[in-house]
């Protein structure tokens, strides 16, 4: 509690403090502040104890995060936590800090026994959230952090720095990634890769988890952890949201963005798995590829334990296979 005094005096004073479970990266607390706020300070990881435990793309992460907030705090149609304070200086506590307000709600994730209609209601939200988040553009494609390190002018060469790095990740812990295909089905993609022109604004971890909403209702009160965002294509919000799917994105998000001014390449007669077009088909196997390697990857230094693991890398790893084989059987010839 001393540090958290320190931290937020510039705010108010703490009265109690709950830890937040839910994330894989950084430490969340929900604080009680004297003046009956409710607010949820984040920290990074310590540089001296787990820098060397970060993957590739997780560099300066809370600063990312302070920015996005920053970015969309005017953006009415795109819910987020205020941003209160950020501190960066580690003149306090060791660790980068930002401060949001507490969102009122449930994790979507964790909101048992909605109605179907309700769950209808959150899935036409999230749709639109997407489309209004998209029409924010950069100027460079990639992540953000250390001046668009992984990143590039060109969303193939932004993408493929990405990727490869997730496949560094791979290598460096020992994890079977089928590294030599997925460079393959990289290589072979370029040309749809290069379709993607504007780098769009993309929040590209937006699982259920980090939906806050009413499950009575439906209604999203906001969206959390934007501390992954990059500029790319939008597509890459779909392939977040259901990271197991294979398929067709749900109908509910793809109602809801096409309603709200979003634009999908659609061609049903392309006999694809997505229902999109050859090349959007291509870009979606390969986000998925993308995401899926991260999430065999991430148990390791995140030191996941428990009797669900086993489970859970085994879904992971026949769902990247599945995709893989889907992507070397259909992409045409490098």
């Amino acid at each position: 509690m001393p540090e958290l005094t320190d931290v937020l005096a510039p705010i108010g004073v703490p009265l109690s403090a709950t830890e937040l479970t839910g994330g894989t990266f950084s430490s969340v607390q929900s604080v009680e502040l004297d003046d009956g706020r409710s607010v949820v300070v984040k920290t990074s990881v310590p540089d001296a104890e787990h820098h060397g435990a970060l993957l590739g793309y997780e560099r300066d992460l809370a600063r990312v995060e302070a920015t996005m907030l920053a970015t969309l705090s005017s953006v009415d149609t795109v819910p987020t936590p205020p941003l209160l304070l950020e501190d960066f200086t580690r003149a306090r506590v060791e660790v980068d800090v930002i401060v949001s307000a507490l969102l009122p709600g449930t994790p979507w994730d964790r909101a048992h026994g909605m109605t179907p209609r309700a769950e209808a209601a959150a899935g036409r939200q999230v749709g639109a959230i997407f489309a209004r988040l998209h029409v924010h553009t950069g100027d460079r494609f990639g992540y953000p952090a250390a001046r668009f390190a992984l990143g590039g002018r060109t969303w193939p060469s932004a993408f493929g720095a990405i990727l490869r790095s997730h496949l560094a990740d791979a290598e460096r812990w020992n994890v079977e990634a089928r590294a030599a295909e997925i460079r393959e089905v990289l290589a072979r993609g370029q040309r749809a890769l290069s379709q993607v022109t504007t780098p769009s604004l993309v929040h590209n971890d937006l699982w259920p988890g980090n939906v806050v909403l009413d499950p009575a209702s439906g209604r999203i009160a906001g969206v959390v952890d934007w501390e992954r965002a990059l500029y790319g294509d939008p597509l890459l919000d779909f392939v977040g949201m259901a990271a197991f799917n294979t398929g067709p994105f749900a109908a509910d998000h793809v109602e809801g963005y096409l309603a709200h001014g979003g634009a999908l390449d659609v061609d049903k007669g392309a006999g694809t798995a997505t229902g999109l077009s050859r090349a959007a088909d291509q870009r979606v196997a390969l986000y998925r590829l993308s995401l899926l390697t991260v999430m065999l990857v991430e148990v390791i230094p995140r030191g996941f334990h428990g009797d669900w693991l086993a489970a859970h890398l085994e879904l992971t790893a026949a769902t990247r296979d599945h995709v893989l084989e889907y992507a070397l059987a259909t992409f045409p010839a490098a």
